[in-house]
């Protein structure tokens, strides 16, 4: 059942419409209908009425010599009137209420009638001339005919018989009302589609802008236009997204303003530590001091990297990937690309180019080289770097993505790291719409998964 059930609200707004209205229709349809058939058969009925009461007063004063002729030119396709000594019709009255009319008719010639001297029997007949039954008529939608048949004894003792046959009005279920409906629910179709349209386009654009705000902090407010409820979500969603910006760029400079004040003490206990005598604690403390120098330094990039503004662009991505593996084989470092074709995406390119540039090198510095594959997966770039280290424990996968923190066989002085590098590259790559996602492989090495949108110029 909820596979019928649009998954939009648009969809459900003109499902709703549609549903509704067309069973309003088609109800308002059958109680017109039925009111204008019971209009009709009344009018029907007291016309045939009056017109056996005619025809039976004609045959009442006509000379009986004359009387056959007289009922065969009173005889049309409808009616059939027959003269005898006794009655046609059996003697099987229908509810005193329903032949009111045609008692009233012909008592206006021949006084009170009694039972014996009318019989009114009435029978439905299809056009084959057999009963049809309800369901039939509906289904076929064409009209059955009712026979009224009528035996009135004149004042002489002979039996009129009048085999009399109206036809029953139509129902609701006609091709005037079948193209109605159609009518009806074409417009509703249209009109409800672009109205159903017109009143989720909000929410579709709060969507997108929520999206946006995840990628860029920065970006441009929405136009506080359309309803009043909308102009003030509009303006509460960008309230919102100016106090989330002031909020990151007051703690972007909070934190380059620490860095910044940390490298002069750092500088000065650098020289005071080269001015003691040489030892092992000396050296110690030197190299404990180049550790936070390098902190200090990163930490400034990684603080400019956030506070800068790059405009997005429509990039090849896979020219980039390529770009990064040379530049890292440049240094020495084994990298590998494997990929044949364009990958057109829409990012930030030193952004983008810095993230992957982070990945590849470690890859390649950690993990003994770095094999890159790229592949279109849907709407988005899957880019994977693998290697042939030794993986990450199941524990530190999350962990590693921590500002500052390390694994503990890359704390040494030669590996160079402080714990900003996978940082910066899930922020980015975040920043982008995307995730990344570390996995150790099968045969051995770690895998780095990262998924980027092609963004909607892509």
């Amino acid at each position: 059942m909820r596979r019928l059930i649009p998954d939009s609200i648009a969809g459900r707004t003109l499902l709703v419409l549609l549903v509704g209205l067309t069973l309003s229709h088609l109800a308002s349809t059958t109680i017109l209908s039925s009111d204008r058939h019971d209009a009709i058969a009344t009018t029907g009925d007291n016309l045939s009425s009056d017109r056996v009461g005619v025809f039976s007063r004609l045959l009442d004063q006509a000379p009986k010599g004359e009387r056959d002729r007289l009922a065969s030119n009173l005889g049309s396709p409808l009616l059939t009137v027959t003269l005898g000594a006794a009655p046609a019709v059996s003697l099987s009255h229908r509810d005193e209420v329903e032949i009111l009319p045609l008692r009233q008719s012909l008592e206006a010639y021949f006084g009170p009638l009694g039972h014996d001297r009318l019989h009114v029997t009435r029978q439905r007949h299809g056009h084959d001339g057999e009963p049809l039954s309800f369901w039939m008529r509906v289904l076929h939608g064409f009209p059955d005919e009712d026979a009224l048949l009528v035996a009135v004894r004149l004042n002489d003792g002979v039996w009129a018989t009048f085999d009399l046959t109206m036809p029953t009005p139509p129902t609701w279920w006609t091709p005037h009302s079948i193209l109605s409906a159609l009518v009806m629910i074409t417009a509703i179709l249209v009109l409800g589609y672009w109205a159903a349209g017109w009143a989720s386009a909000p929410l579709a654009t709060f969507a997108r802008a929520a999206d946006r705000l995840g990628r860029d902090v920065h970006a441009p407010p929405l136009s506080e236009t359309g309803p009043r409820e909308v102009r003030q979500a509009v303006a509460a969603f960008n309230e919102m997204q100016d106090r989330i910006r002031r909020f990151v760029d007051d703690r972007t400079r909070m934190l380059a303003a620490i860095s910044h004040d940390l490298r002069s003490p750092i500088t000065r206990l650098r020289l005071r530590t080269e001015m003691l005598p040489a030892s092992e604690t000396a050296e110690r403390m030197l190299a404990d001091l180049s550790e936070m120098e390098a902190m200090v330094t990163s930490t400034l990039e990684f603080a400019r990297g956030e506070a800068s503004v790059e405009m997005s662009q429509v990039i090849d991505l896979a020219a980039t990937l390529e770009a990064v593996c040379d530049n890292a084989t440049d240094m020495g470092l084994p990298a590998e690309f494997d990929w044949s074709g364009r990958l057109v995406c829409t990012c930030r390119p030193l952004a983008m180019k810095r993230a992957l540039s982070n990945l590849v090198e470690n890859a390649a510095r950690y993990g003994g080289r770095a094999v890159v594959h790229a592949r279109h997966m849907g709407r988005d770039i899957v880019v994977t770097i693998d290697d042939d280290g030794p993986g990450i424990p199941e524990d530190e996968m999350e962990k590693v993505f921590t500002p500052f923190y390390r694994l503990e066989n890359s704390r040494n002085r030669k590996t160079g790291g402080i714990g900003l590098g996978l940082t910066v590259v899930r922020t980015i790559i975040r920043a982008h719409g995307g995730y990344i996602q570390l996995a150790n492989r099968q045969e051995g090495g770690l895998r780095a998964t990262v998924s980027i949108p092609q963004g909607e110029t892509a």
